[in-house]
């Protein structure tokens, strides 16, 4: 690959988001979606902002975005137009010699290498000045699309694998639905009760402890450790030093459920069951543990009906609101409305998405192979052997 290196900040303009008032916010459809850094990687917000704003902050779809804390990510936007909230950024102006595709070809993984090796005690933050540090390779613009039409095309194999793990994931409550039917319905007049009947142990709420005594001791689980009813990446947990009665108190057991109570109205009161674990585990303070009564409940039973629209309704009914955030409490936890099959009828539900699990654990796995292959592929991109 012929050309020469260049830095970021003498080809590319990036331009940070403003921090727009939080009392013009809404989820009524008022104005213009909010981009916050959460919707980067969705492409889409269900947060407005109906307040004045700097036409320099709008957002159009097929702009690249980035997210500036926590995980690094890039994306195309393709919510429509927005607006451009605070801690995210957008490539704005791009040199004649530079094409926007290659850019955004080369800038993940040049995020990535920024957010291995930037310190954090709780939350990674990029800079505007981070970026424009990066040094990027300036090939022929001929050269630049040949590069990114070649990682377009290997990229498009992992988009197809995605794609199938979210119809695997529509094939879970397809089973749900046929078995028990609509909760907030409940056409086969199934038991009704609130939650708290069924629980023998909480719900409790987690530890809560300083940035200061994180950093090693015991893995602790916080909210960004599981979605849509699973726990993923627990050998990466973060840890911090606990005492033993701590452990005792705050220590997870296989089957336990965790139920987020504090955090944006979006995500509040996401859930999972905990798996087997390696070693003494505890759970962070903006969730409540729970343990249900296993002669009447599954507990991956209970986490597919957690997650149905007819418990998120009660949750955001519940939910206290303040800005940037809402809660719920333990009272209202218990008092979810629930419906609960037979026994036997819950275990062969837990059978039956058991099954399309292991598929999903194996279509992962092929995903996680083709991620390999696909930064093996970047890394030779530029460094000009592809």
């Amino acid at each position: 690959m012929s050309g020469t290196n260049a830095r970021l900040g003498d080809l590319v303009t990036f331009l940070s988001g403003f921090a727009f008032k939080s009392q013009a916010f809404n989820s009524d459809g008022d104005g213009l979606p909010l981009v916050r850094i959460r919707d980067v990687v969705a492409g889409r917000s269900n947060t407005f902002y109906s307040g004045p704003f700097d036409t320099r902050f709008l957002v159009e779809d097929g702009d690249y975005l980035i997210g500036m804390d926590g995980e690094f990510n890039l994306a195309r936007w393709h919510g429509g137009r927005a607006l451009l909230n605070q801690r995210v950024c957008k490539v704005d102006k791009v040199s004649p010699v530079l094409d926007r595709h290659y850019l955004a070809r080369f800038l993940p993984k040049a995020l990535k290498a920024i957010e291995d090796e930037t310190p954090f005690v709780t939350v990674k933050h990029l800079s505007v000045k981070d970026l424009n540090h990066v040094t990027i390779p300036v090939p022929p613009l001929g050269e630049q699309r040949r590069i990114a039409e070649v990682l377009d095309r290997a990229d498009d194999l992992r988009a197809k694998r995605r794609e199938a793990l979210t119809h695997l994931d529509d094939l879970t409550q397809s089973i749900f639905l046929d078995m028990f039917g609509n909760p907030a319905v409940n056409p086969m007049g199934l038991p009704r009760m609130p939650l708290g009947e069924l629980i023998v142990l909480g719900p409790q709420n987690g530890l809560y402890k300083p940035s200061s005594e994180y950093g090693e001791g015991t893995p602790i689980v916080r909210i960004d450790a599981f979605y849509g009813g699973v726990m993923t990446g627990l050998a990466k947990l973060k840890r911090l030093r606990t005492d033993q009665a701590e452990i005792e108190r705050y220590g997870l057991t296989e089957r336990d459920i965790l139920i987020n109570r504090v955090n944006s109205l979006e995500y509040l009161g996401k859930s999972a069951v905990v798996p087997r674990l390696e070693e003494p585990t505890v759970f962070e303070s903006n969730m409540v543990r729970l343990r249900l009564d296993p002669s009447r409940a599954e507990a991956n039973y209970m986490i597919h009906l957690l997650q149905s629209g007819h418990i998120k309704s009660q949750i955001r009914a519940a939910a206290k609101n303040a800005v940037n955030q809402s809660s719920i409490n333990q009272a209202d936890v218990k008092a979810l409305d629930i419906i609960l099959p037979p026994l036997a009828a819950q275990r062969e539900f837990v059978r039956r998405a058991d099954a399309v699990q292991q598929h999903r654990r194996r279509l992962r796995a092929g995903l996680a192979e083709l991620d390999a292959l696909f930064a093996s592929l970047q890394d030779r991109a530029f460094r000009g052997l592809l």
